[in-house]
């Protein structure tokens, strides 16, 4: 087998998948070392250190304290998890986890992988889509492409015409609206939300069941929760294609029942806010595009519920003829040789700029515009000093709504002096930025290394400029002993930035105590 082999990969939240297309033989699926055709997302921490898979299932029934299943959902933020002394980020947690896909898939095909294609969420933020990138080229892949999960199904379906694909599954729901024309499609628009997913099902249904069997448990920590858990997910699997599932409680769990009957009609009630949910955000794109066709991929696109009120209030979704958990990691392995039978032009989901002075954004790149992208644009100082350039992503001037994904500081900007800021985003969405400074013959050049503390808030960093500006003027009229005071207080601001978002609110409260003091100092 060439050596140039590239592997598609569905990291999903519950489930990973990987695959590869074989010049003369298609797609095939990538078995792993246990023999099955996917691989449990869950990672836990033994005495030997972390395990995934299997391993980490095994363990989760005893420790489920120690075991983790959603790292996807955590990529981006500042969560960690603290184990025998140390802390991990859910970039590391990932990291074994990529590491036996690749190990797995080394071993099926016979040959070095170091080149992949990873599906992510389509709402997944610049941030999210750099940690995951870093955990894979930890893992030993060394080129590396991203591709959103619903238009990798797209391209696996491989159908004309403008439709609307939906991705609903353990983690998250994602819509894309593609068109496809003879085997190119391009990507209209994609959104999606990551606190909905097939995950959120069963845990209602495991909080139902536990009730209805008098099962105690008050901590998703209790080895009960997790045992419960893989109980409801199993049972909504079976309520797909039967109106009622007997339940044979599981021995050692302190129910009062043996055995329970679970009807679909109460697993529909059960669901209906978060089916209600999908369906919104279906119509809302459909009434906006108005597409020829529905599809569904995803574990719980299998719903029945989901499937009849979307054919009653929106169109009817169309029959898939291969399984819909798979159309992701396919849709991958055929991303890696895209331009040969088929080719995806994928879009940009949130436009990106550089926030101005008083808090709004000059947008750079708009969202929608094909990717691969590239747009630049220059900027004039006003004084002499240090620039700061916060890139932004985010519509607008509605602060809240924006997130600052990193500030790049460029040191002693003359007065009148041109800075250019470059950005350039690649066909799986990564970002890359480039400030450049022209000053006779020499340029700078400073990249973007994505925050692993996760995105700001843009109201925090503005509230934090505040607090700058009214600490450099009040330093004029102090003589130089109070002056390397404020110069401390004025690090302290800056260095918030850094900080945990809760702790950078608490301590802006602190900041403002100290400088009204020192404003009614001034004042007498």
């Amino acid at each position: 087998m060439a050596d140039d082999v590239t592997i598609g990969i569905d990291l999903g939240t519950r489930y990973a998948q990987l695959a590869v297309d074989l010049p003369g033989r298609g797609v095939q699926l990538i078995p792993n070392r246990w023999g099955q055709m996917r691989t449990t997302s869950m990672v836990a921490f033994s005495k030997d250190g972390l395990v995934v898979g299997e391993e980490a299932v095994k363990l989760s029934l005893t420790e489920p304290r120690l075991a983790w299943w959603d790292m996807k959902r955590r990529l981006g933020t500042d969560w960690v998890a603290r184990m025998d002394g140390r802390t991990y980020t859910p970039e590391e947690l990932l990291l074994p986890l990529l590491c036996l896909l690749r190990e797995d898939a080394e071993a099926s095909l016979r040959t070095f992988i170091t080149s992949c294609v990873l599906a992510v969420p389509a709402h997944f933020s610049f941030p999210e889509r750099g940690a995951l990138a870093r955990a894979a080229q930890q893992a030993g892949f060394e080129r590396i492409r991203i591709v959103n999960e619903p238009t990798a199904a797209a391209l696996s379906i491989g159908i004309d015409g403008r439709f609307l694909i939906i991705d609903f599954g353990a983690g998250t729901v994602d819509l894309s609206m593609v068109e496809g024309d003879r085997g190119v499609f391009q990507v209209v628009e994609s959104q999606g939300r990551k606190d909905i997913g097939g995950f959120d099902l069963d845990k209602l249904l495991a909080e139902r069941l536990s009730r209805r069997a008098g099962i105690p448990f008050s901590r998703a920590e209790d080895p009960r929760a997790c045992v419960m858990m893989r109980e409801a997910e199993i049972i909504k699997m079976a309520l797909s294609s039967a109106n009622v599932v007997q339940w044979r409680v599981p021995a050692g769990l302190g129910s009062r029942e043996t055995s329970l009957d679970v009807t679909r009609a109460d697993f529909e009630r059960l669901i209906s806010p978060i089916i209600e949910e999908v369906v919104k955000m279906v119509r809302s794109m459909w009434k906006k595009y108005d597409p020829q066709k529905l599809l569904i991929v995803g574990g719980s696109g299998r719903i029945p519920m989901l499937r009849r009120i979307l054919a009653d209030r929106v169109y009817e979704p169309e029959r898939l003829r291969s399984s819909p958990e798979e159309a992701v990691v396919i849709g991958s392995a055929l991303y890696a040789n895209q331009g040969k039978e088929r080719l995806l032009i994928d879009v940009l989901s949130r436009s990106l700029g550089v926030m101005n002075a008083d808090g709004g954004v000059v947008q750079i790149l708009n969202r929608g515009v094909p990717l691969p992208a590239e747009a630049r644009k220059s900027f004039t100082a006003y004084g002499d000093g240090d620039l700061e350039v916060t890139i932004v992503q985010g519509e607008g001037r509605v602060k809240n709504l924006n997130m600052v994904l990193q500030t790049i500081k460029v040191d002693r900007v003359g007065d009148g002096e041109s800075v250019e800021v470059v950005f350039k985003v690649d066909g799986g969405g990564l970002l890359h930025v480039e400030v450049k400074r022209k000053k006779q013959v020499s340029r700078q050049t400073i990249a973007l290394v994505s925050d692993e503390t996760g995105v700001t808030p843009c109201d925090l960093i503005t509230e934090i400029r505040i607090r700058e500006d009214r600490i450099a003027r009040m330093s004029a009229p102090f003589p130089d002993n109070f002056q390397q005071r404020l110069q401390v207080l004025m690090r302290e601001v800056r260095s918030l930035k850094l900080e945990d978002h809760t702790l950078q609110w608490q301590a802006l409260e602190v900041i403002d105590k100290m400088i009204r003091d020192i404003e009614q100092v001034i004042a007498s």
